[in-house]
């Protein structure tokens, strides 16, 4: 499978028991929508393919047991890597949600058509979601509401704000 076909669905933490499961670091808040049976990791310049066995929650951190993966040395030698899937393994997520691999990328514009810039990551930053959009050489934070992310089309790949005077302006000196 090539890199575009894939998105990164959490980081490798680190083994969890001695049967070869991993803990994983999720890049997506609350239940992973994950339904896919393969999870890919790179190895040099290809990515190699992994059959899954489970993906459980237990406490708060996702466990996941792969085939072929049945020891500790096999285990801590995935510790730190990026485990990916292929996009169409994720169930959907219903009208007006979107996983952050969605979102980013996508076009930013104002509703009069005015490009603002593209986004870049998601920021939870303990209140509104911020989009983080890069314009050239400037970074805005932009918080993805309702009230201001007005239309996410992802045919178009575009989000369309309406934001407040001086928000765009922000971090301007």
């Amino acid at each position: 499978m090539k890199s575009p076909d894939l998105v990164a669905l959490g980081k490798v933490v680190r083994s969890q028991g001695s049967d070869g499961r991993l803990k994983l670091r999720l890049n997506e808040k609350g239940p992973t929508g994950f339904v896919g049976t393969k999870v890919y990791f790179r190895r040099g310049d290809a990515f190699e393919a992994f059959e899954v066995e489970s993906l459980t929650l237990d406490r708060n951190a996702y466990i996941l047991k792969l085939k072929g993966i049945d020891s500790l040395a096999a285990a801590d030698a995935l510790a730190g890597h990026d485990v990916c899937a292929a996009e169409s393994d994720f169930q959907g997520l219903g009208e007006d949600r979107f996983y952050d691999f969605q979102v980013i990328g996508c076009r930013v514009l104002t509703r009069e058509g005015a490009e603002v810039g593209k986004v870049e990551a998601i920021l939870a930053a303990g209140g509104p979601v911020l989009l983080v959009v890069r314009q050239a050489d400037r970074e805005m934070y932009i918080p993805f509401t309702e009230a201001i992310c007005v239309k996410v089309d992802m045919e178009a790949g575009e989000v369309v704000i309406d934001p407040p005077d001086g928000l765009l302006d922000l971090n301007e000196i």
